[in-house]
């Protein structure tokens, strides 16, 4: 693998002993998967990320270089520096695998008594039970429990049995996952693109508000399809349809492309109610009508980059943070006493005051240029992307 011109330049500034680590790796076959400017590297720092693990040095400590070995689905261990400002990182773990439910639900069934009971049975057969007397309807239930009852078996399947539905090949899978929700289309929206780091575009299809994204996340071409299905009384019906491909990726990376492409999934949709579609004349045409039209003015007037300035630092002045956390510690952005302040905690504790608002703007739009990117890797969020995506970063008060 050859590195871009943009990852040569960012190689350039690592120290000699990282640079040479990460050419020997690239000469004996392995890839570059992401290169970012944020945890575990500090904002002056930056890392570069390999598919696989190193082979070319031991994966330990020495000539000038310190190996943490890690077990995270981020990264599964670290070359870097003394000072820990540039990384070496490897591709996160594999999920482990699913626990065998089958073989925990059958270590907590009761083991057989001493006397032994027959496998099957007819319904008149007559056995004794713990008193020695006949007992012919306790030999019937115990009959019975082995044996499928329609009527018990639909009682005992779940009512979200179609509310998520699958479909896989080789190189890709897609989900469709409905669910309901108190929150209006715009909110599920601005929830979803903060946490895919993407935004979406919203447009109705045949009567439907139909919100679409794209993500590069870890090197997998996902597309994102976010659908408002129905407006009922109390909650809203939506439908999210994930697809994935790994087909550019070399096929030894398929099978762990594979297994933390739905860990992704679960992770973004975590706190989703799931739910059976909805019928196709369930809920009220006027209500659905009003929130697909709030939903599509919701941010007409942020249609500029000053805009959305002005409207981060007024909600700043209302109380609202941007924070970060890792395993050193973190970060806290706030408006007190008549100014921007940021304080580090953890192993680099600091503080920094901003005398304008023109020059936390542009801290905070160096602060978040890797997160706002880095599902876009290896382009570029435009300025106005990455403010619309800074705008989604900040927690209200």
């Amino acid at each position: 693998m050859s590195l871009t011109a943009e990852q040569q330049e960012e190689l350039a500034k690592f120290p000699a002993t990282l640079r040479a680590l990460v050419a020997a790796e690239l000469a004996a076959g392995n890839s570059v998967v992401e290169v970012g400017h944020s945890h575990p590297a500090p904002p002056v720092g930056a890392y570069f990320k390999l598919a696989n693990k190193v082979t070319t040095r031991p994966r330990g400590s020495g000539d000038d270089l310190r190996f943490y070995e890690r077990n995270s689905s981020l990264y599964s261990g670290e070359f870097t520096d003394a000072q820990r400002f540039f990384f070496v990182l490897e591709l996160g773990n594999p999920p482990a695998a699913d626990p065998d439910m089958d073989a925990i639900r059958q270590a907590h069934e009761p083991m057989p008594d001493s006397l032994g009971q027959p496998a099957q049975c007819d319904a008149g057969t007559i056995v004794a039970d713990a008193h020695c007397k006949p007992s012919a309807d306790s030999n019937l239930r115990r009959c019975r429990e082995h044996k499928t009852d329609p009527r018990r078996e639909a009682a005992m399947k779940p009512a979200t049995a179609q509310a998520l539905t699958l479909a896989e090949t080789t190189t890709g899978w897609t989900r469709v996952l409905h669910f309901r929700d108190k929150r209006s289309p715009h909110e599920i929206q601005f929830g979803l693109e903060r946490e895919l780091m993407t935004l979406f575009v919203p447009t109705m299809d045949n009567g439907r508000l139909t919100m679409q994204a794209s993500a590069t996340v870890v090197g997998a071409q996902y597309s994102f399809e976010l659908r408002y299905e129905a407006a009922l009384l109390l909650k809203n019906c939506y439908s999210l349809r994930v697809e994935i491909s790994w087909a550019d990726q070399a096929a030894t990376n398929h099978e762990y492309y594979r297994k933390t492409a739905d860990s992704w999934f679960k992770l973004w949709t975590r706190d989703f109610q799931r739910e059976n579609p909805p019928k196709a004349d369930a809920g009220s045409g006027g209500r659905y009508q009003k929130l697909c039209e709030a939903a599509l003015k919701a941010e007409q007037h942020l249609d500029t980059i000053p805009a959305i300035q002005q409207a981060i630092l007024a909600a700043m002045k209302r109380g609202a943070t941007y924070s970060t956390a890792h395993k050193e510690g973190g970060s806290k952005i706030y408006w007190r006493n008549g100014c921007f302040s940021k304080i580090d905690y953890g192993d680099y504790p600091s503080q920094q005051k901003f005398a304008s608002d023109e020059e936390f703007m542009k801290f905070l739009r160096q602060f978040h240029d890797w997160e706002t990117s880095k599902n876009t890797h290896p382009n570029k969020a435009s300025d106005f992307d990455a403010w619309k995506l800074i705008l989604r970063l900040l927690r209200p008060n």
